[in-house]
């Protein structure tokens, strides 16, 4: 998929999660011009070769989740299915929620390291144009790693893909890496006071 880096403030060098030093980064997430809602088949299995996601076990904890609806359910674990039409929502406006992706090597058989050169965002609820335009969006998220500041990103008000920029973050067997994004601000939906996160997805290299 083409992207365009919208820009980058200030650069850090690409090391390991165990001796990077780390800096605040201040960056807009770069968008997929191409990406379209589409037909079915291609909203419930929307990945590329190259996400990692499901291949290196990752998991997804939230602060908060709201409560099902019409037979529909807002679990966190909605966030990483690659499914455009499941989705995570919070319980309130999305302010100072956590959203937390937790990746342990230990876990996964015959995987020693990871690259994870890009995070890909499907901000909204992606069930069609006009939920999306329903519920929240996220505006701004502060981003920790292991629990160490890494930066602050900000995202256009758009149902299309967008993506973080992590050069080449390294982990191996040796570290779990949690990587937490705090929500600091949002876009107002027309219906609902609720935030929503239709998939994230991890784009990379394991071996």
């Amino acid at each position: 998929m083409k992207k365009v880096i919208v820009s980058i403030l200030i650069c850090i060098s690409s090391v390991s999660f165990s001796q990077r030093e780390f800096e605040i980064i201040l960056f807009d997430a770069a968008v997929n011009d191409f990406d379209v809602i589409g037909e079915d088949s291609y909203e419930k299995n929307n990945r590329i070769k190259e996400d990692i996601t499901v291949k290196v076990k990752t998991e997804v904890k939230t602060t908060t989740k709201a409560e099902p609806s019409g037979g529909d359910n807002f679990e966190a674990k909605n966030i990483l299915d690659g499914n455009m039409k499941t989705c995570w929502v919070s319980s309130g406006d999305g302010k100072n929620e956590d959203i937390e992706i937790v990746i342990d090597l230990e876990e996964v058989e015959g995987i020693n390291a990871a690259v994870i050169s890009d995070i890909y965002f499907f901000n909204g609820d992606r069930k069609d144009y006009h939920t999306w335009k329903d519920y929240n969006r996220i505006k701004k998220v502060t981003m920790t790693v292991n629990d160490l500041p890494y930066g602050e990103i900000k995202f256009e008000d758009t149902y299309k893909q967008q993506s973080i920029d992590l050069e080449k973050f390294k982990i191996d067997r040796t570290r779990r890496c949690r990587i937490r994004f705090r929500i600091v601000d949002t876009y107002k939906g027309n219906k609902f006071n609720q935030v929503a996160v239709s998939d994230i997805q991890l784009i990379g290299k394991a071996k």
